[in-house]
């Protein structure tokens, strides 16, 4: 089986493993084979979150985010915020925010400046700037929702 999946192209393994008939063998051999392959933990990270069997796709967002994956990260933070599926674990997703926005991740950008925003403890707290900074990236990333909180904060 190992063979098989050498001699297949990414998009290829994609339509397989996304075809209704995929056998347990062939599933077994990609997630052997995520372990040292970023393409492949995305596929199986992706297989799983399209199923919405997030149980088993926790392992594969872990492992993307080994990767440096930001959608990944961005997931994985989603879960540890609201205690989906896992402990929940603000700290956690926090740091995972903070990865998938440097990775240019919109949706991160936008909620680390929430967070930092809306935790600081002062205006004159250096969060607050750094929230900004994040909600800038996030527009110039394409997220609307970040336009029109900076256009309400500069009221």
């Amino acid at each position: 089986m190992k063979t098989e999946l050498t001699n297949l192209d990414l998009q290829q393994l994609e339509d397989k493993l996304f075809d209704e008939s995929t056998s347990e063998v062939f599933l077994a051999s990609l997630k052997a084979s995520a372990v040292d392959n970023a393409d492949i933990s995305e596929l199986m990270y992706r297989y799983y979150l399209c199923a919405v069997d997030y149980p088993n796709a926790i392992p594969f967002l872990k492992l993307a985010d080994t990767f440096n994956d930001g959608y990944a990260q961005l997931c994985l933070a989603s879960l540890y915020q609201q205690g989906k599926h896992c402990d929940k674990d603000e700290d956690y997703a926090f740091k995972l925010f903070e990865k998938a926005a440097a990775n240019g991740e919109a949706e991160a950008q936008h909620e680390l400046a929430l967070q930092l925003i809306f935790n600081a403890c002062d205006i004159e707290d250096k969060d607050i700037k750094l929230g900004h900074y994040w909600l800038n990236e996030a527009v110039l990333n394409g997220n609307t929702d970040s336009e029109i909180l900076l256009a309400t904060l500069s009221h």
